[in-house]
């Protein structure tokens, strides 16, 4: 067991966050990363994520070391053995467990570090950190637990999610946007995500691309992961003409700058919306089931929830199946809401 600590005093000179997944989660994180990085700026910052995400932080210059574990390796005790020797040779002064669950406790517990914090949740283990936080901040504000956090260990104000975008990555995009004819400015459409209750109706999706042509704001292009790609472009199908799907054939190291060239983005509670908000575009994002942001971001913003009786009900729906909460934002509302939001911005 740790021996219990409130010293926060000394300046870290080796910091590692361990914040696995998922895609969203390292989005908002990144206000933790830029707290630390702000008010530790000669700090070595590594961070630790799962394989399959880590890609989004692959090119962020605030990050020293980014640690990658395949998901397997999760459930390795030799292969959890090397990392821990991995990571303790390094010799950490902070270890932050920014996921608050067990597996993320005994990752921040096998790097070992003079200092191990994170957040106080109902999971188990927590006697392997030395101290525990809620998970405060202003609910209303985007990434509100990643920003508190970053205030409690630096005593200053921390800053909206965001994420830096290399000339690189830049480059790569406009010559792939090129081969596709797509024009800068287009609205990029994130319809996916892993919760039946947070999708919005496919019918929605199709109405609104009409009333995106109808309204000149664009072409739509739809954003997604692999698994999504035949949604995807059933969902293209019965779009207007010119509507593509990129669905599965982004790399995600470069899913930021793909977004910055969007004139607009629309989504549900997903990753890439969350990335939209992070790279400073115009965005509206629709809630239901989960519990919505409806400010703190840098980015012109826009969000949909109706609050019902039953929301959020996270990941216990009462509805069978009938996702009220999302059916009733119509594409007649979400179109209005682009167009006030784009107006406000103009």
């Amino acid at each position: 067991m740790p021996t219990p600590s409130t010293d926060l005093s000394s300046s870290p000179q080796r910091i590692l966050i361990v914040r696995l997944s998922a895609l969203g989660d390292l989005v908002f994180c990144t206000s933790l990363l830029d707290g630390l990085r702000r008010a530790y700026p000669d700090a070595q910052i590594s961070w630790l994520a799962q394989s399959g995400f880590a890609g989004i932080l692959r090119e962020d210059p605030r990050i020293d070391q980014l640690i990658s574990v395949p998901k397997s390796d999760l459930s390795s005790l030799s292969a959890l053995w090397r990392l821990r020797r991995k990571l303790r040779a390094q010799r950490f002064d902070w270890v932050i467990d920014a996921q608050g669950l067990a597996k993320s406790r005994i990752l921040a517990w096998l790097a070992g570090g003079r200092r191990r914090v994170g957040f106080r949740s109902k999971e188990p283990l927590a006697g392997l950190l030395h101290q525990t936080y809620d998970k405060g901040g202003e609910p209303s504000d985007i990434a509100s637990e990643y920003r508190y956090l970053a205030e409690q260990l630096t005593g200053a104000p921390a800053a909206a999610p965001r994420l830096p975008i290399t000339s690189g990555s830049r480059d790569s995009v406009d010559t792939q946007m090129q081969r596709l004819s797509l024009e800068p400015g287009f609205v990029a459409l994130c319809p996916f995500t892993t919760r039946p209750q947070k999708h919005w109706f496919d019918d929605h999706w199709q109405t609104l691309a009409g009333l995106i042509a109808e309204a000149g704001l664009g072409r739509c292009v739809v954003f997604g992961g692999p698994a999504d790609r035949t949604h995807a472009q059933a969902l293209v199908e019965a779009m207007p003409a010119g509507s593509l799907s990129l669905a599965g054939d982004t790399a995600l190291h470069e899913l930021p700058a793909w977004l910055e060239r969007a004139g607009l983005v629309i989504g549900v509670d997903t990753g890439l919306t969350h990335i939209g908000i992070a790279v400073q575009r115009p965005t509206v994002a629709l809630f239901g089931s989960t519990c919505p942001y409806t400010g703190g971001a840098d980015s012109p913003l826009r969000v949909l929830y109706d609050a019902l009786p039953c929301a959020p009900c996270k990941r216990r729906p009462t509805c069978d199946g009938a996702f009220i909460c999302m059916r009733q934002l119509t594409p007649p509302r979400v179109i209005a809401a682009a167009r006030e939001l784009l107006g406000a911005v103009a």
